[in-house]
């Protein structure tokens, strides 16, 4: 079962009281959570159970604000934090069910949430996008194409600053984009006027525990819509529709293999199509799309239906389409040398994105897996590595898994295994491997935390080390 955090309070309700911020982590949503606590006149204390020189990073982000909020941190820290607070935030990634949060639940003291809060004080027009993979490509293109328009807007969430410090900045004219994950939606108690579902496949199960209790989260985004909101789904995922199920908002869905009542689709010819009862208009096609990958056709079609949502023009909406290059991180490419394309997929943090990402090339591929599974299956992985791969080096807690998963896949012994103790390391061993025509890829499966402190770091490390023998 879902737990909403979502206490009838209003910003006024924090000055001169007691707040109590659950989690510093790598500070991005404490640190502007805290900003906008401090500036309504809250005394703020954020407490974690980490040691201090664990959270360098987190209490960097906090900047001059960190002289202005009480910082209690390591182990042991759980009653003196919930001492005396009138109020508990809780950021994402921290378990709902935790024994912090259920103490102070037990207390009286009401728990909250950033999102949540922002969610009851936005007076702008919320767009929300979540999905296991493409949110923060799809959220990037929803931003470039709205920004063709007139009205301002700002975009946050799971990407950029926090978001709840913009609040006091916004006008029911703006439009607010919001990439949202499944640990911001399972404590969300509302949905945003127009969401967008990319897919739902499988992640965080260390996290939520089971996949239904993750498709419970991600139903969040939709299950508070009224008649009047827009559900933009994708068809061609029977989990995504099954979302709605219950759900009061209008379906506007995408496909690339189905025409939608309304919507926008992928065409016998190729074409990214618009469709609106007997309308229909061709933004593009997806050959002049300048990012690799079916998903990424998704993507697109998904960006186009929440412009077309806004009165964007059809032609604007193909024009931003074809100039889209894309994220940092995802299908990056870092280089190509003698022959050999070198790929920074490091967001590929599921072996979904990973096999999508094989499928995006038309080349041999040499992969670079590992890291930490989050509960993760390989054996599907394994199996199109089987078909699509000539190698992988493996990094990683996850290594043994996966190299596992590669022999009871691959009878045939067609993928090269080597093992890596570190990226440098992987990254020669994919170098000694790699044939012209290949394509390395960096996309991982796993996340980072093992070796590296996010998938970012990840990624950047690998494009230097490319960059430092290909430029």
């Amino acid at each position: 079962m879902t737990v909403t955090f979502d206490p009838e309070v209003t910003a006024e309700e924090f000055r001169g009281r007691r707040v109590t911020i659950i989690g510093l982590g790598k500070g991005r949503t404490t640190a502007g959570l805290a900003r906008f606590l401090v500036r309504k006149g809250a005394n703020v204390t954020i407490a974690d159970p980490k040691p201090r020189e664990d959270l360098v990073d987190g209490i960097a982000r906090l900047g001059d604000v960190a002289e202005q909020v009480t910082l209690i941190l390591g182990p042991s820290t759980d009653e003196t934090a919930l001492a005396e607070p009138d109020f508990v935030f809780v950021i994402p990634g921290i378990r709902p069910r935790s024994p912090t949060i259920l103490r102070a639940l037990s207390r009286g003291v009401p728990v909250l949430t950033e999102m949540a809060l922002f969610f009851r004080l936005c007076p702008a027009t919320i767009v929300g996008i979540t999905g296991t993979k493409g949110k923060t490509t799809t959220t990037t293109l929803v931003d470039r194409v709205l920004s063709q328009g007139s009205r301002r807007v700002v975009v946050g969430g799971n990407i950029g600053t926090a978001v709840i410090q913009e609040v006091d900045n916004l006008r029911r004219e703006d439009i607010v984009v919001l990439e949202l994950s499944s640990f911001q939606l399972e404590t969300l108690g509302h949905s945003p006027q127009v969401a967008v579902v990319t897919n739902v496949l499988e992640d965080h199960i260390d996290h939520h525990g089971t996949r239904d209790a993750y498709i419970a989260a991600k139903k969040n985004i939709v299950a508070w819509q009224g008649p009047r909101d827009i559900a933009v789904l994708n068809l061609d995922d029977p989990s995504t529709v099954a979302l709605h199920t219950g759900a009061a908002s209008e379906v506007r869905g995408f496909s690339l293999s189905l025409v939608p009542k309304r919507g926008a689709h992928l065409d016998q010819n190729g074409n990214l199509v618009l469709v609106s009862g007997d309308r229909r208009t061709v933004l593009c096609k997806a050959s002049e799309l300048r990012v690799p990958g079916r998903h990424n056709v998704a993507n697109a079609l998904a960006a186009a239906i929440v412009g077309d949502a806004f009165d964007i023009p059809a032609d604007v909406i193909g024009r931003i389409l074809r100039e889209f290059e894309g994220v940092p991180r995802r299908l990056e490419t870092v280089a190509e040398k003698d022959g050999v394309l070198w790929v920074n997929d490091s967001a590929a943090t599921t072996p979904a994105a990973t096999m999508s990402a094989l499928a995006a090339y038309d080349r041999p591929a040499i992969a670079i897996l590992g890291g930490v599974s989050k509960g993760a299956d390989f054996g599907e992985l394994a199996r199109v590595l089987a078909l699509r791969a000539r190698g992988a080096v493996l990094i990683g807690r996850a290594a043994d898994e996966i190299a596992s998963a590669i022999a009871a896949a691959d009878k045939k012994g067609a993928v090269e295994v080597r093992r890596a103790a570190t990226l440098d390391e992987a990254v020669a061993n994919a170098r000694e491997m790699a044939r012209p025509g290949d394509v390395v890829l960096l996309s991982p499966a796993n996340a980072s935390f093992d070796m590296f402190s996010s998938a970012d770091e990840r990624g950047e490390k690998f494009a230097a080390i490319v960059r430092s023998f290909t430029s």
